[in-house]
């Protein structure tokens, strides 16, 4: 990957809808380069798909909670299955110390976020669930090397 390629995908980043031609002129590249180029990030996996963000406040999904989930009566791989097949569960960190598992999550009340945990328990020695009062920085962007 060279400095183009690092431009691409600062400026896709920034605006997922860019078309082609905008994108090369941004970089300084002709549109036949950038597309070349945008198609071999997207086969090494480098670029993993394009999506929409969502504001959940707006679609009533405003509780967020992080949760430490320690394995108790299934495997760790099957825990870590249990937790990324939850639609809810938006994040799984599998991590180092008293717990196995650092896990975000997304609810639109408390009931569903009851209903989350318990089917979180049924396999845990415990959790704990940590409520977030706001959210000051969310983002999925990376840090792309300059």
């Amino acid at each position: 990957m060279d400095q183009y390629d690092f431009r691409i995908l600062e400026e896709l980043q920034n605006d997922g809808k860019k078309s082609i031609a905008e994108l090369g002129r941004i970089i300084g590249l002709s549109t036949t380069a950038t597309k070349e180029r945008v198609k071999k990030l997207e086969n090494d996996d480098v670029i993993s798909g394009y999506s929409a963000i969502i504001n959940a406040d707006k679609v009533g999904v405003d509780i967020t909670v992080f949760i430490t989930v320690p394995v108790g009566d299934i495997t760790i791989e099957e825990m870590g299955e249990l937790l990324t097949n939850k639609p809810e569960i938006q994040e799984v960190h599998k991590v180092t110390g008293d717990t196995c598992y650092f896990v975000k999550a997304k609810t639109r009340d408390a009931k569903s976020l009851e209903i989350l945990i318990d089917s979180i328990n049924k396999h845990a020695k415990s959790t704990y669930t940590y409520l977030a009062l706001s959210t000051l920085k969310e983002t999925s962007k990376v840090v792309i090397p300059k």
